[in-house]
């Protein structure tokens, strides 16, 4: 349990392989978390996945920034009545489904989040 300060009293020692411990040590920094909060999520049953690239951010603000300029551009064409209402909703649900996509890849499966 976590006291009010948010400190552990508890603390748990254990003995590792050499080989253990390099597995142990590479999983963690996959994960970009700490030894310690990295155990206690594995210890809970929770999965831990492998920390998204720094890239990712920049792509996900990048592929919104282009579906906020297409979806502008639709609607002008929309009003000139160049472009289909369906083609705006499609290419918003297309752009949709790749964010849906690259969410779901860096989102721990199981577990809490």
């Amino acid at each position: 349990m976590v006291s009010k300060n948010g400190e552990r009293p508890v603390q748990i020692h254990f003995r590792v392989t050499p080989g253990e411990y390099e597995k142990i040590q590479n999983d963690v920094s996959k994960s970009g978390l700490r030894l310690s909060e990295y155990a206690r999520r594995i210890l809970k049953g929770e999965t831990v996945v492998a920390a998204p690239p720094v890239e990712l951010n920049y792509l996900i603000r990048e592929l919104k920034r282009i579906g906020s300029n297409l979806n502008q551009l639709l609607k002008k064409l929309n009003v000139l009545g160049v472009a289909h209402p369906l083609e705006l909703e499609r290419c918003a649900c297309d752009i949709q489904e790749i964010l849906n996509l690259i969410y779901d890849t860096y989102r721990p499966k199981g577990g809490k989040d």
